[in-house]
């Protein structure tokens, strides 16, 4: 059986970048945010390219488990999920040999958001679910950690090795480096919101802070702020 690393993550948290980290390692299948088609299928939220990928994800846990059934060839599969996405599903729907929360300050993910959708809620963030289902799994006996985004990006080469060693992995230095351009597991929106990462070919440094956003959207960062905080008191703190 593969070793499963469910990564549960909130918007424009470096999350396709470290999708794309993952998927050098030998034997490792990447499954860009699995629940993405049910979450839009369950909702009325209007993301850019709702249609498409709602004919081409799954859109029910069943095709969910499916797919991820199908990719047993494998050594490893991690799982780029959502926290949002999977709001009101069960945690049980993969059995993972670990799970990695990745973190971000809530003003840096609605500038980052809102380039692209200009209506965001607290809920869009990710961070309250997060919060939650970190507590719902405070039963599980395997590896379970909190990376801030940026923290990992203030030095990858030093800090990756010691997340793949938390999460009882091996390490390489493949994770450092990938090819430029679109690759055949994104997910169908990648059109409206992975330009800038097939841009790269290796992690970039972290975004500085933004100055203060509009009335509303600061708001928003006021409101989920205490979240982040108390997720970052439990994250990894690299040496």
């Amino acid at each position: 059986m593969p070793k499963i690393i469910h990564a549960i993550s909130g918007p424009r948290n470096v999350s396709t970048a470290i999708m794309y980290s993952f998927a050098q390692r030998s034997g490792c299948t990447v499954f860009d945010e699995p629940l993405y088609g049910i979450y839009l299928k369950d909702t009325d939220v209007h993301h850019p390219g709702k249609e498409e990928v709602l004919k081409k994800w799954p859109t029910s846990i069943d095709r969910v488990e499916k797919k991820v059934a199908s990719l047993n060839d494998s050594s490893e599969i991690y799982l780029k999920n959502m926290a949002h996405h999977q709001e009101k599903q069960p945690l049980d729907w993969v059995k993972p040999s670990a799970y990695i929360f990745w973190i971000r300050h809530p003003r840096k993910v609605i500038h980052s958001f809102t380039k692209v959708v200009d209506a965001v809620k607290p809920m869009d963030l990710g961070l309250i679910q997060q919060w939650e289902q970190w507590e719902r799994l405070e039963s599980f006996n395997g590896p379970k950690i909190i990376v801030d985004s940026d923290e990992m990006l203030e030095n990858p080469r030093n800090n990756l090795p010691q997340i793949c060693e938390a999460l009882n992995l091996d390490w390489t230095e493949n994770m450092l480096y990938w090819t430029a351009g679109r690759k055949n597991y994104d997910g169908p929106w990648w059109p409206y919101w992975y330009e800038n990462v097939h841009k790269s070919k290796g992690f970039g440094r972290p975004k500085p802070m933004p100055g203060k956003l509009r009335n509303e959207h600061e708001d928003i960062v006021q409101s989920t702020l205490t979240i982040y905080e108390q997720l970052a008191t439990n994250r990894l703190k690299f040496k």
